[in-house]
């Protein structure tokens, strides 16, 4: 997508975790730190600051080399369903870190924008489907619009 130039509206949807399969499937070297066991096969570890900074800044990297529309919609209040208030994976603090990498490191013509609510808020989906049609061309809007009414 950023080579073509289409348009695109990202989110930080469970940046907030690592995935791994089983017990088993953790590395000693995590050891102690924050583990969710999702299921028996999905054991799921949460992210520091550090590893936050180091996402949003290679995610910047990547999105500054788009040749078309880009923008990051970020939620204040959590990126996944773990990292709710009151749920396992809550951390404001490492989310902060991935918020600042963000937005110190993207470059216009990027839009970096963060809304007040949590990523699986109806509003959240809202202000990203806004976004998207916003940032289409008219001309696929209108051929999309015509055959909606076909």
């Amino acid at each position: 997508a950023a080579r073509t130039g289409t348009p695109q509206v990202l989110a930080p949807g469970a940046l907030d975790m690592v995935n791994f399969f089983g017990a088993a499937g953790v590395p000693e070297r995590f050891a102690g730190r924050r583990i969710h066991r999702h299921s028996e096969n999905s054991y799921l570890m949460r992210t520091t600051p550090g590893e936050n900074a180091e996402i949003g800044r290679r995610i910047a990297e990547k999105l500054n080399a788009a040749t078309g529309p880009v923008t990051f919609l970020f939620p204040l209040r959590g990126v996944s369903a773990l990292d709710a208030e009151g749920q396992p994976f809550f951390d404001p603090d490492a989310d902060a870190a991935l918020r600042a990498a963000l937005g110190e490191n993207l470059r216009p013509p990027v839009r970096f924008e963060t809304l007040d609510c949590h990523i699986n808020d109806d509003a959240f989906a809202e202000a990203a489907v806004r976004t998207l049609l916003a940032s289409l061309p008219t001309a696929a809007m209108e051929q999309s619009h015509a055959q909606d009414h076909r």
